[in-house]
Formats: C-alpha cells, sequence, structure tokens
C-alpha cells in the first residue's frame, strides 16, 4: 500500500510539473509563430497547450485514484485512472482536426517564414524539454504501471517528436522550400490523431474488464498447479482495474482434507502468487473439494 500510494504521489508530482511547463512551452511557441509566420510553430504550440489538457486530466486523475474506498464505490476509485486516460485521447482528436484545417490553408498559399533563426531555437528547446519529460514520466509509469502516466510519457515523445519536425519544416522552408511548413504541420496533426487512436482503444478495452494476457495467464495458472494440494483449476477470471490486475479462480482440493486445511491451502496460493505477480493487487481463490470414488470410497469432505 505505501509503494502504490508513494507512485500516485510520484506521478501526481510529474503530471503538475509537465502542465506548467507544457502550458509555458505552448503559449511561447504560438507568440513566436505570430511574429515568424510558421504554421508548424503554431501547430506545436497548440500541441503543447494540448498535452497540458493532457497532462491535467493525468494529475487530476493521480490525485482522485488515492481516494478510500467508499461505500458508493466499495472497490475504491482505480478505474478513474483509466477513465482520465480515455478522456486525455478525446480531447487530441479536435486539437488534431484543428491543425489539419491550418495546414491545408498554409499550404493553398505557402508564405516564406520570418526570423527562423529564434523559432528554430524555440522549437528545438521545446524538442529537448518534452524529450526529457518523457523520459521521467516513462520511469514512474513503468515503476508504478500507471496507464495515464504511460498515456502522457506517450505523448511527451509525441511532443518531442512534433517539435522535431516542426524543426526540420521550419529548417526546409528557410532554404525557400516554403511548403514544408505546412507540411510538417499536417505531419504532427496526423501523428496526435494515431495517438489518440491507441489511446481510446486501450482505455476503452480496460474500462469494460477486458483482459488479453495469455502470457500471464499462463504464467498464474503454472504457479497454482505447482502447489502440491491443487488437483485442478476452474474459470480463471482477470481484469484489471486502474494500474492493477484482480482476479478470481477455484482450485480442486482432495475432498478428504479439512476446511481448515483448504483455507490454508488457498490463503498461501493468494500470498505466493500476489508475491511472485507484479500488479496483482487482489486473488481470491475458492477452494472445490473433489472425492475420487476409487482412493476414498466412504470419506467425506470434514471440517
Amino acid at each position: 500500500m505505501q509503494d502504490e500510494t508513494r507512485g500516485f504521489k510520484e506521478g501526481e508530482r510529474i503530471a503538475k510539473l509537465s502542465v506548467w511547463t507544457l502550458l509555458a512551452l505552448g503559449f511561447i511557441e504560438i507568440a513566436f509563430s505570430q511574429i515568424s509566420g510558421s504554421i508548424a510553430l503554431l501547430a506545436d504550440g497548440i500541441d503543447s497547450i494540448g498535452d497540458a489538457t493532457v497532462s491535467f486530466f493525468v494529475w487530476t486523475g493521480l490525485r482522485f485514484v488515492r481516494r478510500k474506498p467508499s461505500r458508493r464505490f466499495q472497490f475504491g476509485y482505480y478505474k478513474v485512472e483509466s477513465f482520465t486516460a480515455l478522456i486525455t485521447a478525446v480531447v487530441l482528436i479536435p486539437i488534431s482536426a484543428y491543425i489539419i484545417l491550418r495546414s491545408y490553408r498554409a499550404f493553398q498559399n505557402p508564405t516564406p517564414i520570418q526570423l527562423p533563426v529564434p523559432a528554430l531555437i524555440v522549437l528545438l528547446t521545446a524538442g529537448l524539454g518534452s524529450l526529457y519529460r518523457a523520459v521521467q514520466m516513462r520511469r514512474v509509469a513503468n515503476k508504478y504501471n500507471l496507464l495515464s502516466l504511460k498515456l502522457d510519457a506517450k505523448n511527451s515523445i509525441k511532443d518531442a517528436t512534433s517539435s522535431f519536425v516542426a524543426f526540420a519544416s521550419v529548417l526546409l522552408s528557410g532554404f525557400g522550400i516554403h511548403h514544408a511548413d505546412s507540411i510538417g504541420a499536417l505531419l504532427i496533426a496526423v501523428y496526435i490523431l494515431t495517438v489518440a487512436y491507441v489511446a481510446i482503444r486501450e482505455s476503452s478495452l480496460v474500462l469494460l474488464d477486458e483482459f488479453h494476457e495469455p502470457d500471464l495467464s499462463k504464467q498464474i495458472e503454472s504457479l497454482i498447479r505447482s502447489h502440491a494440494d491443487v488437483k485442478g483449476i476452474r474459470d480463471l477470471r482477470l481484469r484489471r482495474t486502474g494500474p492493477f490486475i484482480v482476479g478470481t479462480l477455484e482450485v480442486e482440493v482432495d475432498g478428504a482434507i479439512s476446511l481448515n486445511q483448504a483455507h490454508e491451502v488457498t490463503t498461501e496460493l493468494e500470498r505466493s502468487v500476489k508475491a511472485k505477480i507484479a500488479g496483482l493487487r487482489r486473488l481470491v481463490v475458492t477452494p472445490v473439494p473433489v472425492v475420487d470414488p476409487h482412493e476414498h470410497p466412504h470419506e467425506h469432505y470434514t471440517t
């Protein structure tokens, strides 16, 4: 519990820092785009402000998920983290649509960029800053398995890539290839749409309790079957709830053992599997007595 709380706090801290950093970079880029006339710089500035919105949702989501379970939300608020990931992805769609529209208009009427050197300096600074931010976010997201922060890390990588694409576009435009500026802006918009699509798909599947990780399921089954008192496994069900995995299953045990012994077996299984599977928050194991009539013709499941 202390480890996960620390993870949420660390994720919240870095997401909050990301909000203010991106807002500052975005407004600076938009201001320089008005001076230089670069549509790619404008697109990257709008993208940075959009990413600040993404980080804001991630920040508030991680803050909210730390709340204790209530009577109404008895299993906690962990799915809020996936829900905020979905919201942030949806926010990216109108942003990309606006950039595509501006790019199309600029492509039809290309103009030379004014003061390209300051614009290049701004874009290079934004790209390197976003890249550093992405590395920090990914480290925390992978360490604590935070879905929304992983999305924000991907978004930071996208933001860095967008800044470098805009940098190349402004550089080419400065050499007289004026269409490069609008083409760069269009590439940024397409990249944003791609990230949004992947994020919507992943977060939606988590919210719908989809779980398709065959290797992990097999690993859990193997750990369960390795127990000497387990005769078989029935109905293993796993799902993600925010950054965690929860599951239920039935295990077949010898019908001749007592209820206390069966309880000890399931408790030991739950503890050992949780210790070996990262991110497994809860595993409910139900014992099912199985009597072999050839081995125990007169025995029953006793207390």
